[in-house]
Protein backbone atom coordinates (compact mmCIF):
# COMPACT_ATOMS: atom_id res chain seq x y z
CA UNK A 1 0.00 0.00 0.00
CA UNK A 2 1.07 3.41 -0.54
CA UNK A 3 0.58 4.60 2.84
CA UNK A 4 3.01 2.36 4.13
CA UNK A 5 5.74 2.85 1.51
CA UNK A 6 5.71 5.84 2.38
CA UNK A 7 6.16 5.12 6.12
CA UNK A 8 9.01 2.30 5.14
CA UNK A 9 10.72 5.28 3.18
CA UNK A 10 10.89 7.75 6.25
CA UNK A 11 11.58 5.04 8.37
CA UNK A 12 14.74 4.45 6.47
CA UNK A 13 15.92 7.90 6.36
CA UNK A 14 15.82 8.26 10.14
CA UNK A 15 18.20 4.85 10.22
CA UNK A 16 20.68 6.22 8.33
CA UNK A 17 20.56 9.12 10.17
CA UNK A 18 20.63 7.29 13.36
CA UNK A 19 22.80 4.97 12.60
CA UNK A 20 25.62 8.11 11.58
CA UNK A 21 25.26 8.83 15.06
CA UNK A 22 26.10 5.49 16.34
CA UNK A 23 28.94 5.68 13.96
CA UNK A 24 30.30 8.82 15.93
CA UNK A 25 29.20 7.47 19.51
CA UNK A 26 31.35 4.14 18.26
CA UNK A 27 33.92 6.04 17.56
CA UNK A 28 33.90 8.42 20.83
CA UNK A 29 33.89 5.61 22.74
CA UNK A 30 37.30 3.94 20.93
CA UNK A 31 38.94 5.78 18.74
CA UNK A 32 38.55 9.43 19.66
CA UNK A 33 41.62 11.63 20.18
CA UNK A 34 41.33 13.77 23.36
CA UNK A 35 41.00 17.15 21.85
CA UNK A 36 38.29 16.06 19.63
CA UNK A 37 35.54 15.67 22.14
CA UNK A 38 34.38 19.31 22.57
CA UNK A 39 34.06 19.26 18.86
CA UNK A 40 32.43 15.70 18.73
CA UNK A 41 29.74 17.28 21.29
CA UNK A 42 28.40 19.42 19.11
CA UNK A 43 28.77 17.58 16.26
CA UNK A 44 26.44 15.18 18.20
CA UNK A 45 23.74 18.12 18.99
CA UNK A 46 23.45 19.48 15.30
CA UNK A 47 22.76 15.72 14.14
CA UNK A 48 20.44 15.03 17.25
CA UNK A 49 18.73 18.35 16.14
CA UNK A 50 18.48 16.99 12.38
CA UNK A 51 17.39 13.49 13.45
CA UNK A 52 14.63 15.32 15.65
CA UNK A 53 13.31 17.58 13.10
CA UNK A 54 12.79 14.54 10.92
CA UNK A 55 11.11 11.73 13.66
CA UNK A 56 8.91 15.13 14.11
CA UNK A 57 7.46 15.61 10.34
CA UNK A 58 4.15 16.51 10.51
CA UNK A 59 3.86 13.98 6.86
CA UNK A 60 4.69 11.02 9.43
CA UNK A 61 1.94 12.07 11.50
CA UNK A 62 -0.14 12.17 9.06
CA UNK A 63 1.23 8.73 7.33
CA UNK A 64 0.62 6.96 11.24
CA UNK A 65 -2.97 8.69 11.23
CA UNK A 66 -3.85 6.93 7.46
CA UNK A 67 -2.46 3.50 8.37
CA UNK A 68 -3.84 3.47 11.50
CA UNK A 69 -7.43 3.30 10.28
CA UNK A 70 -6.32 0.40 7.49
CA UNK A 71 -4.45 -1.39 10.35
CA UNK A 72 -6.05 -5.12 10.14
CA UNK A 73 -4.91 -5.00 6.14
CA UNK A 74 -1.35 -4.82 7.00
CA UNK A 75 0.82 -8.01 7.49
CA UNK A 76 2.50 -8.42 11.14
CA UNK A 77 5.72 -6.44 10.08
CA UNK A 78 3.75 -3.34 8.09
CA UNK A 79 1.60 -3.31 11.69
CA UNK A 80 5.17 -3.60 13.85
CA UNK A 81 6.32 -0.63 11.70
CA UNK A 82 3.26 1.41 12.15
CA UNK A 83 3.47 0.70 16.06
CA UNK A 84 6.91 1.23 16.43
CA UNK A 85 7.28 4.26 14.50
CA UNK A 86 3.72 5.72 16.43
CA UNK A 87 5.31 5.35 19.70
CA UNK A 88 8.79 6.99 18.52
CA UNK A 89 6.96 9.74 16.96
CA UNK A 90 4.91 10.32 19.67
CA UNK A 91 7.80 10.74 22.42
CA UNK A 92 9.60 12.72 20.12
CA UNK A 93 6.83 14.77 19.59
CA UNK A 94 6.88 15.83 23.25
CA UNK A 95 10.28 16.70 23.70
CA UNK A 96 11.07 20.15 21.99
CA UNK A 97 14.06 20.33 19.74
CA UNK A 98 16.49 23.06 21.61
CA UNK A 99 15.68 20.26 25.04
CA UNK A 100 16.79 17.25 22.55
CA UNK A 101 20.52 19.38 21.09
CA UNK A 102 20.88 20.59 24.43
CA UNK A 103 20.51 17.32 26.09
CA UNK A 104 22.96 15.58 23.33
CA UNK A 105 25.55 17.99 23.97
CA UNK A 106 25.33 17.76 27.58
CA UNK A 107 25.59 13.93 27.50
CA UNK A 108 28.74 13.87 25.34
CA UNK A 109 30.63 16.24 27.67
CA UNK A 110 29.59 14.16 30.76
CA UNK A 111 30.97 10.63 28.61
CA UNK A 112 34.37 12.43 28.80
CA UNK A 113 33.99 13.85 32.11
CA UNK A 114 33.43 10.42 33.01
CA UNK A 115 36.34 8.55 31.59
CA UNK A 116 38.41 11.17 33.33
CA UNK A 117 37.00 11.13 36.91
CA UNK A 118 37.07 7.50 36.73
CA UNK A 119 40.72 7.39 35.55
CA UNK A 120 41.33 9.52 38.75
CA UNK A 121 38.86 8.17 41.15
CA UNK A 122 37.25 10.62 41.59
CA UNK A 123 33.46 11.42 41.72
CA UNK A 124 33.53 14.94 42.39
CA UNK A 125 34.70 15.82 39.26
CA UNK A 126 31.98 13.96 37.64
CA UNK A 127 29.00 15.33 40.26
CA UNK A 128 28.31 18.64 38.53
CA UNK A 129 28.06 16.94 34.96
CA UNK A 130 25.94 14.35 36.23
CA UNK A 131 23.29 16.60 38.38
CA UNK A 132 22.61 18.84 35.41
CA UNK A 133 22.33 14.98 33.28
CA UNK A 134 19.55 14.06 36.02
CA UNK A 135 17.91 17.97 36.53
CA UNK A 136 17.75 17.20 32.23
CA UNK A 137 15.99 13.48 33.12
CA UNK A 138 13.44 14.58 35.07
CA UNK A 139 12.54 17.37 32.63
CA UNK A 140 12.69 14.68 30.16
CA UNK A 141 10.19 12.32 32.34
CA UNK A 142 7.89 15.72 32.55
CA UNK A 143 7.66 16.30 28.70
CA UNK A 144 7.14 12.66 27.90
CA UNK A 145 4.85 12.51 31.04
CA UNK A 146 4.09 9.62 33.64
CA UNK A 147 1.00 8.64 35.74
CA UNK A 148 2.80 7.87 39.36
CA UNK A 149 6.36 9.06 39.19
CA UNK A 150 9.15 10.56 37.20
CA UNK A 151 10.91 7.76 36.95
CA UNK A 152 8.28 5.53 35.13
CA UNK A 153 8.49 7.18 32.38
CA UNK A 154 12.35 6.81 32.02
CA UNK A 155 11.62 3.14 32.62
CA UNK A 156 9.16 2.91 29.71
CA UNK A 157 12.08 4.87 27.67
CA UNK A 158 13.86 1.22 27.48
CA UNK A 159 10.97 -1.38 28.54
CA UNK A 160 7.93 -0.58 27.14
CA UNK A 161 5.13 -0.44 29.92
CA UNK A 162 7.90 -0.98 32.94
CA UNK A 163 6.79 0.47 36.05
CA UNK A 164 8.81 1.15 39.50
CA UNK A 165 6.12 -0.67 40.88
CA UNK A 166 7.04 -3.46 38.74
CA UNK A 167 10.32 -3.13 39.30
CA UNK A 168 9.71 -3.25 43.10
CA UNK A 169 7.79 -6.23 43.41
CA UNK A 170 10.40 -8.37 41.08
CA UNK A 171 12.64 -7.46 43.48
CA UNK A 172 10.67 -8.14 46.33
CA UNK A 173 10.47 -11.87 44.65
CA UNK A 174 14.04 -11.82 43.88
CA UNK A 175 16.17 -10.24 46.98
CA UNK A 176 15.49 -12.80 49.99
CA UNK A 177 16.13 -16.44 47.49
CA UNK A 178 19.21 -14.53 46.24
CA UNK A 179 20.88 -13.43 49.52
CA UNK A 180 20.18 -16.67 50.98
CA UNK A 181 21.85 -18.32 47.69
CA UNK A 182 24.58 -15.80 48.44
CA UNK A 183 25.17 -16.62 52.07
CA UNK A 184 24.67 -20.55 51.37
CA UNK A 185 27.28 -20.51 48.05
CA UNK A 186 29.76 -18.10 50.66
CA UNK A 187 29.97 -21.36 52.70
CA UNK A 188 31.84 -22.99 50.25
CA UNK A 189 35.38 -23.16 49.39
CA UNK A 190 35.70 -22.51 46.10
CA UNK A 191 37.80 -19.85 45.01
CA UNK A 192 37.57 -17.98 41.92
CA UNK A 193 40.28 -18.45 39.10
CA UNK A 194 44.10 -16.89 39.81
CA UNK A 195 46.02 -16.51 36.63
CA UNK A 196 49.45 -17.13 36.41
CA UNK A 197 51.58 -15.79 34.65
CA UNK A 198 49.43 -13.03 33.08
CA UNK A 199 47.84 -13.24 30.06
CA UNK A 200 49.61 -11.76 26.61
CA UNK A 201 47.24 -8.67 25.94
CA UNK A 202 47.41 -9.59 22.17
CA UNK A 203 46.49 -13.18 22.44
CA UNK A 204 43.49 -12.44 24.48
CA UNK A 205 42.07 -10.14 21.78
CA UNK A 206 42.92 -13.18 19.50
CA UNK A 207 40.94 -15.70 21.34
CA UNK A 208 37.96 -13.15 21.90
CA UNK A 209 36.98 -13.43 18.19
CA UNK A 210 37.43 -17.16 18.14
CA UNK A 211 35.14 -17.35 21.36
CA UNK A 212 32.60 -14.81 18.66
CA UNK A 213 33.28 -16.95 15.93
CA UNK A 214 32.78 -20.03 18.05
CA UNK A 215 28.88 -18.95 18.73
CA UNK A 216 28.31 -17.63 15.38
CA UNK A 217 29.14 -13.80 15.36
CA UNK A 218 30.05 -13.00 11.34
CA UNK A 219 32.70 -10.89 11.00
CA UNK A 220 31.96 -9.83 7.77
CA UNK A 221 29.14 -8.13 9.44
CA UNK A 222 30.94 -7.19 12.53
CA UNK A 223 33.60 -6.27 14.19
CA UNK A 224 35.90 -6.38 17.97
CA UNK A 225 37.62 -3.31 19.13
CA UNK A 226 38.31 -2.67 22.57
CA UNK A 227 37.10 0.08 24.81
CA UNK A 228 36.66 1.43 28.62
CA UNK A 229 33.71 -0.90 29.06
CA UNK A 230 32.13 -3.17 26.80
CA UNK A 231 29.27 -2.28 24.24
CA UNK A 232 27.31 -3.42 21.56
CA UNK A 233 25.96 -1.39 18.70
CA UNK A 234 24.58 -1.48 15.31
CA UNK A 235 26.04 1.15 12.85
CA UNK A 236 23.51 -0.57 9.76
CA UNK A 237 21.92 -3.98 9.10
CA UNK A 238 25.54 -5.64 7.89
CA UNK A 239 27.45 -3.59 10.38
CA UNK A 240 26.78 -4.73 14.11
CA UNK A 241 30.05 -4.47 16.37
CA UNK A 242 30.93 -4.99 19.75
CA UNK A 243 33.85 -3.96 21.91
CA UNK A 244 36.03 -5.90 24.88
CA UNK A 245 38.34 -4.68 27.54
CA UNK A 246 41.16 -6.93 28.62
CA UNK A 247 43.24 -7.75 31.73
CA UNK A 248 46.30 -9.69 32.47
CA UNK A 249 45.10 -11.62 35.17
CA UNK A 250 41.25 -11.88 34.23
CA UNK A 251 39.20 -14.09 31.75
CA UNK A 252 36.38 -11.69 31.97
CA UNK A 253 37.27 -10.62 28.38
CA UNK A 254 35.34 -14.32 27.52
CA UNK A 255 32.05 -14.00 28.96
CA UNK A 256 32.60 -9.95 27.41
CA UNK A 257 33.00 -11.67 24.31
CA UNK A 258 29.72 -13.93 24.64
CA UNK A 259 27.92 -11.09 26.46
CA UNK A 260 28.47 -8.92 24.12
CA UNK A 261 28.49 -11.59 21.02
CA UNK A 262 24.97 -12.53 22.41
CA UNK A 263 23.98 -9.11 21.49
CA UNK A 264 25.20 -9.00 18.06
CA UNK A 265 23.65 -12.63 17.16
CA UNK A 266 20.74 -10.56 17.75
CA UNK A 267 21.06 -7.59 15.64
CA UNK A 268 22.63 -9.97 12.87
CA UNK A 269 19.68 -12.28 12.72
CA UNK A 270 17.03 -10.09 11.87
CA UNK A 271 15.44 -10.77 8.66
CA UNK A 272 16.64 -8.49 5.54
CA UNK A 273 13.07 -7.49 4.77
CA UNK A 274 12.79 -4.99 7.59
CA UNK A 275 16.03 -4.00 7.74
CA UNK A 276 16.78 0.03 7.26
CA UNK A 277 13.40 0.94 9.15
CA UNK A 278 12.82 1.06 13.20
CA UNK A 279 12.22 -3.17 13.11
CA UNK A 280 15.75 -3.44 12.09
CA UNK A 281 16.42 -3.58 16.44
CA UNK A 282 15.69 -5.58 19.09
CA UNK A 283 12.57 -5.15 20.11
CA UNK A 284 13.86 -4.26 23.81
CA UNK A 285 16.32 -4.40 26.62
CA UNK A 286 15.10 -6.98 28.28
CA UNK A 287 14.98 -9.24 24.84
CA UNK A 288 18.43 -8.17 24.42
CA UNK A 289 19.91 -9.01 27.32
CA UNK A 290 18.27 -12.71 27.48
CA UNK A 291 20.12 -13.04 24.74
CA UNK A 292 23.22 -11.66 26.34
CA UNK A 293 23.22 -13.66 29.42
CA UNK A 294 21.96 -17.04 27.68
CA UNK A 295 25.28 -17.08 25.55
CA UNK A 296 27.14 -15.46 28.33
CA UNK A 297 26.01 -17.37 31.54
CA UNK A 298 23.77 -20.15 30.37
CA UNK A 299 25.83 -21.44 27.35
CA UNK A 300 28.93 -20.12 28.59
CA UNK A 301 29.47 -21.04 31.77
CA UNK A 302 28.40 -24.59 31.30
CA UNK A 303 30.53 -27.94 31.46
CA UNK A 304 29.52 -28.90 28.17
CA UNK A 305 30.70 -25.74 26.76
CA UNK A 306 33.96 -26.33 28.23
CA UNK A 307 34.14 -29.90 27.59
CA UNK A 308 34.21 -28.70 23.83
CA UNK A 309 35.81 -25.25 23.64
CA UNK A 310 38.11 -25.52 26.94
CA UNK A 311 41.12 -27.17 24.76
CA UNK A 312 41.37 -24.08 22.49
CA UNK A 313 41.91 -22.23 25.65
CA UNK A 314 45.15 -24.09 26.60
CA UNK A 315 46.18 -24.20 23.22
CA UNK A 316 46.02 -20.24 23.41
CA UNK A 317 47.24 -19.90 26.73
CA UNK A 318 49.05 -23.22 27.84
CA UNK A 319 51.42 -21.94 30.58
CA UNK A 320 48.31 -20.71 32.51
CA UNK A 321 45.93 -23.61 32.08
CA UNK A 322 47.98 -26.91 30.44
CA UNK A 323 48.26 -28.58 34.40
CA UNK A 324 44.43 -27.09 34.95
CA UNK A 325 41.40 -29.40 34.37
CA UNK A 326 38.08 -28.41 32.70
CA UNK A 327 36.46 -29.35 36.12
CA UNK A 328 38.44 -26.85 38.22
CA UNK A 329 38.33 -24.09 35.46
CA UNK A 330 34.38 -24.73 35.75
CA UNK A 331 34.24 -23.93 39.44
CA UNK A 332 36.76 -21.30 39.43
CA UNK A 333 34.05 -19.67 36.82
CA UNK A 334 31.20 -20.37 38.48
CA UNK A 335 32.31 -18.99 42.40
CA UNK A 336 29.73 -16.67 43.78
CA UNK A 337 32.06 -14.43 44.93
CA UNK A 338 30.67 -11.23 46.36
CA UNK A 339 32.79 -8.10 44.89
CA UNK A 340 32.30 -4.22 43.76
CA UNK A 341 31.88 -4.91 40.00
CA UNK A 342 28.53 -5.47 38.42
CA UNK A 343 30.16 -6.53 35.09
CA UNK A 344 32.17 -9.49 36.62
CA UNK A 345 29.63 -10.78 39.07
CA UNK A 346 28.69 -14.30 38.94
CA UNK A 347 24.94 -15.12 38.49
CA UNK A 348 23.74 -15.59 42.22
CA UNK A 349 24.85 -11.76 43.32
CA UNK A 350 24.58 -10.23 39.63
CA UNK A 351 20.68 -8.94 40.04
CA UNK A 352 21.59 -7.59 43.70
CA UNK A 353 24.39 -5.08 41.94
CA UNK A 354 20.99 -4.38 39.82
CA UNK A 355 18.58 -3.66 42.67
CA UNK A 356 21.75 -1.33 44.41
CA UNK A 357 21.33 0.40 41.36
CA UNK A 358 18.04 0.69 40.89
CA UNK A 359 17.18 1.74 44.57
CA UNK A 360 19.72 4.46 43.89
CA UNK A 361 18.39 5.61 40.53
CA UNK A 362 14.36 5.44 42.16
CA UNK A 363 15.73 7.27 44.89
CA UNK A 364 16.82 10.10 43.17
CA UNK A 365 13.94 10.86 41.10
CA UNK A 366 12.06 10.35 44.29
CA UNK A 367 13.95 13.19 45.37
CA UNK A 368 15.33 11.23 48.39
CA UNK A 369 18.75 11.14 47.63
CA UNK A 370 21.60 13.84 46.35
CA UNK A 371 23.66 13.66 43.57
CA UNK A 372 26.73 14.61 46.34
CA UNK A 373 25.91 11.76 48.08
CA UNK A 374 25.72 9.10 45.22
CA UNK A 375 29.16 7.47 46.26
CA UNK A 376 28.36 7.27 50.42
CA UNK A 377 25.26 5.46 49.57
CA UNK A 378 26.40 3.70 47.51
CA UNK A 379 28.82 1.39 49.01
CA UNK A 380 26.45 1.54 52.07
CA UNK A 381 24.28 -0.54 50.62
CA UNK A 382 27.26 -2.59 48.99
CA UNK A 383 27.89 -3.34 52.61
CA UNK A 384 24.38 -4.36 53.16
CA UNK A 385 23.33 -6.21 50.21
CA UNK A 386 26.75 -8.14 49.26
CA UNK A 387 29.30 -7.33 52.46
CA UNK A 388 31.40 -5.64 50.10
CA UNK A 389 34.16 -2.85 51.09
CA UNK A 390 33.95 -1.06 48.06
CA UNK A 391 37.74 0.37 48.02
CA UNK A 392 37.85 3.54 45.33
CA UNK A 393 34.95 5.54 43.39
CA UNK A 394 36.38 4.29 40.28
CA UNK A 395 35.29 0.57 41.58
CA UNK A 396 32.14 1.32 42.76
CA UNK A 397 29.68 4.67 41.77
CA UNK A 398 31.89 5.50 38.82
CA UNK A 399 32.28 2.00 37.39
CA UNK A 400 29.37 2.20 34.76
CA UNK A 401 29.19 4.95 31.98
CA UNK A 402 25.03 4.35 31.91
CA UNK A 403 24.53 7.62 33.88
CA UNK A 404 26.96 9.52 31.83
CA UNK A 405 25.16 8.63 29.11
CA UNK A 406 21.42 9.65 30.52
CA UNK A 407 20.29 6.07 30.86
CA UNK A 408 18.32 6.15 33.87
CA UNK A 409 15.78 3.62 33.81
CA UNK A 410 18.43 1.05 32.10
CA UNK A 411 19.59 -1.47 34.99
CA UNK A 412 16.34 -3.14 35.84
CA UNK A 413 16.30 -4.34 32.65
CA UNK A 414 19.65 -6.21 33.17
CA UNK A 415 17.84 -8.69 35.67
CA UNK A 416 14.51 -9.06 33.04
CA UNK A 417 16.86 -10.14 30.74
CA UNK A 418 18.36 -12.72 33.00
CA UNK A 419 14.45 -14.05 34.03
CA UNK A 420 13.90 -13.93 30.35
CA UNK A 421 17.01 -15.92 29.57
CA UNK A 422 16.22 -18.88 32.00
CA UNK A 423 12.47 -19.03 30.66
CA UNK A 424 13.62 -18.80 27.12
CA UNK A 425 16.39 -21.84 27.74
CA UNK A 426 13.50 -23.88 29.12
CA UNK A 427 11.50 -23.54 25.99
CA UNK A 428 14.80 -24.18 23.52
CA UNK A 429 14.86 -27.47 26.03
CA UNK A 430 11.66 -28.62 25.51
CA UNK A 431 12.62 -28.63 21.76
CA UNK A 432 16.04 -30.39 21.94
CA UNK A 433 15.55 -32.68 24.47
CA UNK A 434 19.17 -32.97 24.26
CA UNK A 435 20.20 -29.45 24.08
CA UNK A 436 23.47 -30.40 26.78
CA UNK A 437 24.56 -33.08 24.31
CA UNK A 438 24.13 -30.29 21.56
CA UNK A 439 26.36 -27.87 23.11
CA UNK A 440 29.02 -30.57 23.90
CA UNK A 441 29.04 -31.65 20.27
CA UNK A 442 30.28 -27.62 19.59
CA UNK A 443 26.70 -27.77 17.26
CA UNK A 444 25.92 -24.05 18.48
CA UNK A 445 24.79 -23.46 15.16
CA UNK A 446 21.31 -25.31 16.20
CA UNK A 447 20.84 -23.57 19.14
CA UNK A 448 21.54 -19.63 17.31
CA UNK A 449 19.22 -21.15 14.04
CA UNK A 450 16.55 -21.89 16.89
CA UNK A 451 16.94 -18.37 18.64
CA UNK A 452 16.91 -16.43 14.85
CA UNK A 453 13.94 -18.27 14.14
CA UNK A 454 11.90 -17.44 17.59
CA UNK A 455 13.46 -14.26 18.33
CA UNK A 456 16.02 -12.62 16.40
CA UNK A 457 14.63 -12.49 12.86
CA UNK A 458 11.25 -10.38 13.95
CA UNK A 459 13.47 -7.45 15.49
CA UNK A 460 10.96 -5.16 16.71
CA UNK A 461 7.69 -6.24 15.05
CA UNK A 462 6.18 -7.79 17.99
CA UNK A 463 5.88 -5.92 21.21
CA UNK A 464 8.67 -7.68 24.18
CA UNK A 465 5.25 -9.10 26.23
CA UNK A 466 4.15 -10.26 22.79
CA UNK A 467 7.12 -12.02 21.54
CA UNK A 468 7.90 -13.74 25.25
CA UNK A 469 4.61 -15.16 24.88
CA UNK A 470 4.99 -16.19 21.73
CA UNK A 471 8.63 -17.91 22.48
CA UNK A 472 7.72 -19.29 25.67
CA UNK A 473 3.74 -19.89 25.76
CA UNK A 474 3.64 -17.53 29.09
CA UNK A 475 4.44 -14.05 30.67
CA UNK A 476 7.72 -13.40 32.41
CA UNK A 477 7.99 -15.69 34.88
CA UNK A 478 10.81 -15.74 37.64
CA UNK A 479 10.32 -19.04 38.47
CA UNK A 480 12.92 -20.42 35.90
CA UNK A 481 14.99 -18.29 36.22
CA UNK A 482 15.34 -19.32 40.15
CA UNK A 483 15.11 -22.96 39.82
CA UNK A 484 18.14 -22.79 37.03
CA UNK A 485 20.26 -21.05 39.91
CA UNK A 486 19.48 -23.65 42.55
CA UNK A 487 20.26 -26.78 40.57
CA UNK A 488 23.21 -25.30 39.42
CA UNK A 489 24.40 -24.20 42.80
CA UNK A 490 22.93 -26.52 45.19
Amino acid sequence: MEVISSLKKESAQINDLKNIMSLLQWDQEVMIPARAAKMRASQFATLSGIIHRKEIAPQIGELLQEAEEKLDEFSDEDQGLVRVMRRSYDENTKLPEEFVTDYSKLTSQALQTWIEARQKANFSLFAPVLQKVVSMCLQKADYLGYEKEPYDALLDLHEEGLTTATVDAMFADLREPLIAMVNHAGQKSDKGLTVTPPFDLAVQQEFADQVLAQIGFDFERGRQDKSTHPFTTSLGHHDRRVTNRYKEDSVEFIFSALHEGGHALYEQGIDEKIARSHLDTGISLGIHESQSRLWENIIGRSLPFWENFYPKLQKAFPEQFKNMLVSDFLKAINVVQPGMIRVEADEVTYNLHVLIRFEIERDLFRDLLNVKDLPRVWNEKYKDYLGVDVDSDANGVLQDIHWSHGSFGYFPTYSIGNLASAQIWAAYRRYDAHAESTIRSGNLQKIRLWLTEQIYRHGSVYPPSVLLQKVTGEKLNSAYFKEYLQEKYR
